[in-house]
């Protein structure tokens, strides 16, 4: 019951924004000032170089968009070479 508490409520004013989202006003406005006039790949190099450029300046200095936590999400290490992990069939084949 208290998860759904904190669900609907939202987090406690304790817990701080991370990067990527304490940056979506600045990132929101670096894409409608600088992306404004392109068109296509340039477009969308150019709005991933502005979500890029500011997330990454946040990790290094909190003060850039207000941010009170730098960690990124940690990714899941990836199991094993790349085969799926299945059953893999001997000799004779299935």
């Amino acid at each position: 019951m208290l998860l759904a508490a904190l669900v609907v409520v939202g987090p406690p004013p304790g817990w701080g924004a991370a990067c990527p989202s304490a940056c979506k006003d600045e990132i929101a406005a670096c894409r409608a000032g600088d992306c404004a006039g392109l068109r296509g790949k340039a477009r969308r190099h150019c709005r991933r170089t502005c979500a890029k450029t500011l997330v990454r300046d946040c990790y290094a200095d909190l003060t850039v968009c207000g941010a009170t936590t730098a960690r990124p999400k940690q990714r899941q290490p990836a199991g094993g070479a790349g085969g799926g992990g299945g059953v893999v069939p001997g000799p004779g084949g299935w």
